[in-house]
């Protein structure tokens, strides 16, 4: 009996040993053949669809699926997600609030949250564009405000690497007042004339400054994406840094649950990151987070969307990016939407651009309150996917000729894009050599 008793007791330490191997191997099929064929909008898995979770316009359960926190730690860069731009493809814009019936909406894919019961108060349908320049050169940081003919200001925005300013208003005719430094300029806009140039000389010079803030849900949904993103910060930052020399890189972070949660709200205050202590330690406040709390659908996205924007941003012709991870849009009342609105808007005044990063779980009005704040404030919409077979089934917004990539590598791109005026073409993550060095 004692023989045997030994034999079974080996068995099972034997099956135990195989079953965590196989638990630690996230299979390279998983890694490098899931998904999309390089462009988003691809054929996915019947589970990756929306509608398998809820369909556009109804409010996925008040229950949500609570994914386990990642035990099992990947190099840097395996997260996979596409990027848009919806100032860049404004007329597609446009089109998805009147285009041809679906089998989701008979008035375009985003009509059921505009419509005065549903309405988020968004006017992103009528778009001034104003290009300043002095002689041939981008004038970044420049404030551009449009007024009525009366000379009451309508909208308020800084101009970005590339001179741009976008203004969204409900007038057909109007003024508009650029600034920066000692230089002014005035001119007007019309219905017929919305996109125009302003010279502008002795206006600011720009300043080597970066600053970016992560905003983060961290409610019971976000595991995967916050282990994830624990390994994926340092690889940000050092890359960046390595591409802008002599550049002042600071970074804050904002930690957000729902009401009612113990400690709904955690902030860590800009630091320079480029120094190893400052790096260190937003990296030790990263990994002091587990995703816990939450409890229905919508979250406290509004109140930390205002948190943020209304943090110690720097003036003048500074880089500033807010990454907003999360998989869940506000709550769904009138104080919540007027509030998300109005951060939005004072995003856009200082300059801020939001490029939301939406994740697993989330649906369709997350990513059309996520593209509102990205087309406000000039930033870009980015979408996680399914092609690396990390997480839950991702929400796919169906857009065309999108090059999946690597996430920090598309994080990388835009903020050297954002800081430079130059967005280097994206990689396809297959063919990205970060994948290559991560997975020796």
């Amino acid at each position: 009996m004692k023989h045997l008793a030994k034999i079974l007791f080996m068995i099972c330490v034997l099956s135990m040993l195989m079953s965590m191997a196989s638990c630690s191997m996230v299979g390279k099929g998983d890694l490098m053949d899931g998904g999309y064929d390089g462009m988003v909008g691809a054929p996915s898995t019947p589970d990756a669809s929306e509608d398998a979770a809820a369909p556009d316009g109804e409010e996925p359960s008040d229950e949500p699926e609570e994914k386990p926190e990642e035990t099992v730690t990947l190099p840097a860069g395996m997260i996979t997600a596409g990027a848009w731009v919806d100032n860049d493809n404004y007329q597609m814009w446009v089109d998805l609030f009147a285009q041809a019936a679906d089998e989701k909406s008979e008035n375009g894919k985003f009509f059921g949250y505009t419509t005065p019961e549903n309405s988020w108060g968004f006017n992103s349908l009528n778009r001034v564009k104003v290009t300043v320049k002095s002689g041939e050169t981008a004038v970044v940081g420049a404030t551009v405000v449009a007024s009525d003919e009366q000379g009451n200001p309508l909208f308020s925005a800084v101009t970005d690497a590339k001179g741009n300013a976008y203004l969204f208003i409900d007038v057909e005719n109007g003024n508009i007042t650029v600034t920066s430094g000692e230089g002014s300029a005035t001119d007007t806009f019309t219905e017929e004339e919305r996109e125009f140039s302003v010279d502008l000389s002795k206006s600011a010079n720009k300043l080597n400054v970066i600053e970016i803030m992560l905003v983060v849900d961290v409610t019971g949904s976000m595991g995967d994406e916050i282990s994830f993103l624990k390994a994926e910060l340092a690889d940000v930052i050092n890359k960046i840094a390595e591409n802008n020399s002599d550049t002042a890189i600071k970074l804050a972070l904002l930690f957000y649950r729902d009401d009612g949660d113990a400690v709904p709200f955690d902030y860590y205050d800009f630091t320079d990151v480029t120094s190893e202590s400052g790096l260190v330690a937003q990296q030790t406040a990263l990994n002091k987070q587990a995703a816990t709390g939450g409890g229905d659908y919508p979250e406290a996205v509004d109140e930390a969307l205002e948190l943020a924007v209304n943090k110690q941003w720097s003036t003048g012709a500074t880089t500033k990016i807010i990454f907003h991870v999360l998989d869940a849009p506000a709550h769904n009342g009138t104080q919540y939407k007027e509030k998300f609105l109005n951060a939005t808007k004072t995003a856009a005044e200082k300059g801020i651009r939001i490029c939301p990063i939406i994740c697993s779980g989330a649906a369709g009005e997350t990513e059309y309150t996520m593209r509102e704040a990205a087309i406000y404030t000039g930033g870009t919409f980015i979408f996680v996917t399914d092609d690396s077979g990390i997480g839950g089934a991702h929400h796919d917004p169906g857009l065309p000729n999108v090059t999946v990539e690597l996430l920090n590598s598309l994080m990388v791109r835009l903020v050297n894009g954002y800081h430079t005026g130059i967005f280097a073409d994206p990689i396809y993550w297959k063919e990205d050599p970060n994948l290559a060095v991560n997975n020796q």
